[in-house]
This record gives C-alpha cells, sequence and structure tokens, in this order.
C-alpha cells in the first residue's frame, strides 16, 4: 500500500507551465536572438575501471554525454549517463548496466517572461538511491530491489517586474519498481496542475490567487490521492527591513486504498505565514504553518536566523511541531565556508515534518556534508556524508535509516585523460532489523571527447 514517495507537506502551487503559452511570448526576443553568439558545449566521455563491489571483482565502463547551448535569451541542456558492467553477479548477463541517468532542460526568456521543459530518467538500486535522490522530504526506503523514476515538466511565467504577472506549472512523474520484496513497494504516478495570478495593488503590497490539482494512481494494493487547493495569498513590506507573507487556501484530500477500498477524505484551511527581519549581515526569519491530512492537522512553527560573511554563510531555524496531539522539536540549519582558493565546504541538517502519497506522517532527519579541494591543476579530491532517517508517526510505513559515504579523485593524465579513484558504502537499517548494506571501491581511466571548439 505504499509507493513511499512523499512531500515535505502536500503543497501543490510550483512554477511552470503549459506548451501552447510559447505563442505568448513575444516575438521581439526571438528577433533580436539573431545577433546572440551561442555559447556552445558538447562532450562524450569513455571509461574503464574496476571495481571491488561487496567482495565481487567487477568492471565498469562508465559512458557519459554533455550537450550544453547558451545565448542570453535560452538554454539548452542535455545530459546522458549509462555505466556498463562486466561480471557483476547480480546481473543476468555477462554485460549489465549500472545506475542510468538522463536529462534533457530548455528554458527560454523573453522580455518579462520565461519558458521552461524538462525531462528527467533515472534507474538505480533502491540501496544507492541516497546518492541520486535529493528530495529529503520523502520517505527512507529499505529494499534489494531498483527503482525507476520518470518525471516530465512544463513551465510559464510572466509579469515578474509588473503590476499583473503568473506562474503556470504542469507536471507528471512515474515511479517503477522491480525486484524488490517489500509487497508495499508499488508502481504509481502523479500529474499535478498549478497556477498563480500576482496583483500589485500598491508598490509594497503584492497579492496573489493560487490554486492546485494533484492526483496520484497507484498499481496493486497501492494508495490512489487527489488533492486540490484553491485560495489566495499577499506579500506585504512593513518596513525597510521588514517583510511579511501570508498565503490561506481552502484544501480537499481524498485517498482511496485500492485493495480494501477504505476511503479517507479531509478538508479544511490551511494557512501559511512567514516573516523576515533584515539585520547587518544577514536577517531573523519566522516560519508557521497548519495544513489538513487524512491523519490529522499537523501545525509547525520555525523561529530561524541567518548570517552571511564574505568567508561564511550560516543559517539555523528551531521550533516544533504539533500532530495528533503530541508536539516534537523540528530544525533546519546549513552551513558553507569557502576555505580558499582551491576549497570549500558546505553542510546541512534537518528534522522537518514529512506525509507520502499514502498518508503516512513522519519526522524526517537528514544530514549532509559536502567537502571538495583543488590540489593543483591537475588534481582534485572531494568527499561526502549523508544520514536520512524516517521516524513513522501514523500510518503502516516502517521507520527506516541509511548512512553513505562518498570519495572521488581525480588527477589529469593529458589534456582529454584522467585517472579517477573513489570509494562508496551505504548502510540501511529498517525498523523490523532487515539490513541494506552496500560497498564500492573503484579504480580507472577516462578519456574525454569534445565535439565543439
Amino acid at each position: 500500500m505504499k509507493p513511499r514517495h512523499g512531500t515535505a507537506r502536500p503543497g501543490l502551487i510550483r512554477s511552470a507551465a503549459p506548451l501552447f503559452l510559447l505563442a505568448l511570448l513575444p516575438t521581439a526576443a526571438a528577433n533580436a536572438q539573431t545577433d546572440d553568439q551561442p555559447a556552445a558545449i558538447a562532450r562524450f566521455s569513455i571509461g574503464q575501471q574496476l571495481a571491488l563491489d561487496n567482495g565481487d571483482v567487477i568492471g565498469v565502463t562508465p559512458l557519459d554525454l554533455t550537450f550544453r547551448r547558451a545565448t542570453r535569451s535560452q538554454t539548452l541542456d542535455l545530459g546522458l549517463s549509462l555505466p556498463l558492467t562486466e561480471g557483476d553477479p547480480k546481473q543476468t548477463n555477462f554485460i549489465g548496466f549500472g545506475d542510468r541517468q538522463a536529462r534533457l532542460s530548455y528554458r527560454r526568456f523573453a522580455r518579462n517572461a520565461s519558458l521552461e521543459a524538462g525531462l528527467n530518467y533515472r534507474e538505480t538500486d533502491l540501496d544507492r538511491e541516497i546518492f541520486f535522490d535529493q528530495d529529503t522530504g520523502t520517505l527512507v526506503t529499505l529494499d534489494p530491489g531498483s527503482v525507476t523514476t520518470t518525471s516530465a515538466r512544463l513551465g510559464y511565467a510572466f509579469g515578474s517586474q509588473a503590476k499583473l504577472g503568473g506562474e503556470f506549472s504542469l507536471e507528471y512523474s512515474r515511479r517503477a519498481y522491480s525486484g524488490t520484496t517489500d509487497p508495499d513497494l508499488v508502481d504509481s504516478r502523479t500529474g499535478s496542475l498549478a497556477g498563480r495570478i500576482y496583483l500589485e495593488p500598491t508598490p509594497l503590497i503584492r497579492a496573489r490567487i493560487v490554486a492546485g490539482a494533484d492526483r496520484t494512481d497507484s498499481a496493486g494494493g497501492g494508495t490512489d490521492s487527489r488533492i486540490s487547493q484553491l485560495g489566495a495569498g499577499a506579500s506585504l513590506q512593513v518596513s525597510k527591513a521588514a517583510n511579511l507573507d501570508l498565503e490561506t487556501t481552502w484544501t480537499d484530500i481524498r485517498r482511496v486504498e485500492r485493495d480494501t477500498g477504505l476511503s479517507r477524505r479531509a478538508r479544511g484551511v490551511a494557512l501559511r505565514l512567514n516573516g523576515s527581519l533584515a539585520r547587518p549581515a544577514g536577517e531573523y526569519t519566522l516560519a508557521f504553518s497548519s495544513e489538513p491530512d487524512t491523519a490529522g492537522r499537523r501545525e509547525d512553527l520555525l523561529l530561524g536566523r541567518s548570517i552571511r560573511t564574505p568567508r561564511y554563510d550560516l543559517s539555523f531555524a528551531l521550533g516544533a511541531t504539533r500532530f495528533a496531539g503530541s508536539i516534537d522539536p523540528i530544525f533546519q540549519a546549513g552551513y558553507a565556508r569557502d576555505l580558499g582558493p582551491v576549497s570549500d565546504i558546505t553542510a546541512s541538517l534537518s528534522r522537518v515534518p514529512v506525509v507520502d502519497n499514502d498518508g503516512n506522517e513522519a519526522i524526517n532527519t537528514n544530514f549532509e556534508a559536502a567537502y571538495s579541494r583543488q590540489f593543483d591543476e591537475i588534481s582534485s579530491l572531494s568527499g561526502s556524508i549523508r544520514y536520512r532517517e524516517s521516524q513513522v508517526q501514523s500510518g503502516d510505513a516502517l521507520n527506516a535509516k541509511t548512512f553513505a559515504i562518498s570519495i572521488d579523485y581525480s588527477r589529469a593524465l593529458t589534456a582529454d585523460l584522467s585517472l579517477n579513484a573513489g570509494y562508496t558504502m551505504v548502510r540501511g537499517k529498517s525498523g523490523d532489523g532487515s539490513r541494506n548494506d552496500d560497498e564500492r571501491l573503484f579504480l580507472g581511466i577516462n578519456r574525454s571527447f569534445d565535439f565543439l571548439p
């Protein structure tokens, strides 16, 4: 019953748009574009690695293609990654595939408007998904199988600097599992449509009308969900240093379990309040939300502070969440420091409430730290640590946690040939005591080819 993929809350208003809005873009920018000198990059790389994968010696042949074309009015990006594996005992044939990825994005600017479109595809083992999935608002999933994620997005925005503006989005995503042992991991597909209309009655007030609809259909014994929102909000400049944003929507959520036919519904007013007070080298922030869901209403409160200096940026927020009669602490923190012209470090820590498509409520703890250093013109080192944990508060999902380490070293041998070495490790544990571990050590070479001058 669980396509365990959720969001921080069922907020549906995101920026993007239908394709027919292409016709609304001013033609003047298209004419001016002929004067742009496009900057283009086209690169293909192939490598060969010897890897120790969970005690087995295998071969890995990374194949990567990158293309980018940009002018002052539009950008086009394409990225493909297809690693081949040789002699992997987990594969049926001698030659198999590793974690595959593809992305295509296009963005066009025209005076006070923009259009963007994107396609993404990723197929990876579930125990290694923490390296690829940056959505920390999902419940942690542990299983020896694999998952294929496909998504598409269209977006249109206009009038960002005008008294009348808007944003529209259309999104689709599909999540398909294979080789899994958990019967609750079922395929699902989600479509969403959202829009905002902005009005600026005075220079200090920017009001908006918001609407959105989200539909998720699951296979087998999964859960189908329907979420809709309609409301209004406004951003106010209270003073030169203080800003306030208030939004209220009527929210309707309905979930139906396909195997039992059980239907759950929640309707009510959702309230979101955000405030900021600018201070020297940073600001104070306030965030409050109260939103209904089929398992009950949740209320969040966060008080924050951000500090910006020439050497580092620091932000943190502390608060509490109330759900089903209990109050739990929540927090968010981020740190970024420039250690010099050749080195930097970033870190983030959060404990936030999430809800998945089945209505399972949980508290997610996320930690991530990354470090990179350029030793000289030809060698570099990077590493990261990630930790995620889901503590379920409502529903039949299991508590789970996962920890991952990644280290990469690269050294240029010639202008287009490099030596690469790295290590990845994942440790995962579920609430029922089951474990999912993965470990790989590799060494190889990589050759790049540039197609454009």
